[in-house]
């Protein structure tokens, strides 16, 4: 099978092109649920001055507002961040900071989109998901840094669906597609787009995305050692 690119494949986004503006908001949020663990496990320079409990609170009221309504605890939460010194900060960001300013610059984005959620703004945070777990590949790919894992990975991509390795991703690139498929099917199959955070089928979706991302994070961690 020849290979693709992901960036222009436009089978990746047919899913968007049925769903309804609430469908587009779920799918848009878990792609940023899969950013979630950068955010809150690894430290931000304090130089940034961006308060823990802010990113909290960001995160969780996101989760709220799954369904796609806005909301005053969300806003809150976003225009919090935006007062913060990170967008003036001179500070050169590091590997692991320079996803923590994207998976931020995805919010302030989310925000901006609630209540409309065009297919163009879902598909450009889905595909921030793609670019920077395809940017830690190609980083891992060209450093001498030794990372955990790396069995587990190399199985994982043994076994996963040919349609997933066309694109020629490395494990997080690869590992990203695949749980993004999973969450557009179900938010696609769900009755009256009742993928909620507190459904069943909302559950396992936070629970796939939470597990990609903390792998992500642990990554990044051993990263940000050397």
């Amino acid at each position: 099978m020849s290979q693709l690119d992901w960036r222009e494949d436009e089978t990746l986004t047919a899913q968007l092109r049925v769903m309804s503006r609430r469908q587009r908001n779920q799918a848009a949020y878990l792609a940023l649920r899969r950013l979630q663990a950068p955010l809150l496990r690894i430290a931000m320079p304090t130089g940034w001055g961006v308060d823990p409990a802010a990113v909290d609170s960001l995160v969780r009221s996101g989760e709220v507002q799954m369904g796609g309504e806005n909301s005053e605890a969300l806003q809150l939460a976003i225009a919090e961040l935006r007062d913060a010194p990170l967008f003036e900060s001179e500070i050169e960001p590091e590997f692991a900071e320079s996803f923590q300013l994207e998976a931020i610059n995805g919010w302030l984005a989310f925000g901006e989109a609630l209540g409309e959620m065009s297919e163009v703004q879902a598909d450009s945070l889905i595909a921030l998901a793609r670019e920077l777990a395809d940017y830690l590949d190609k980083n891992m790919d060209n450093s001498l840094t030794m990372t955990e894992g790396e069995g587990d990975r190399e199985r994982y991509l043994a076994g996963v669906p040919e349609c997933f390795l066309s694109y020629g991703l490395g494990y997080f690139g690869t590992r990203n597609l695949e749980t993004e498929r999973i969450c557009h099917e179900v938010v696609l199959a769900a009755p009256e787009n009742e993928v909620t955070a507190s459904s069943e089928a909302g559950g396992q979706l936070l629970h796939v995305c939470d597990e990609y991302s903390n792998q992500l994070a642990s990554t990044l961690i051993q990263f940000s050692k050397y």
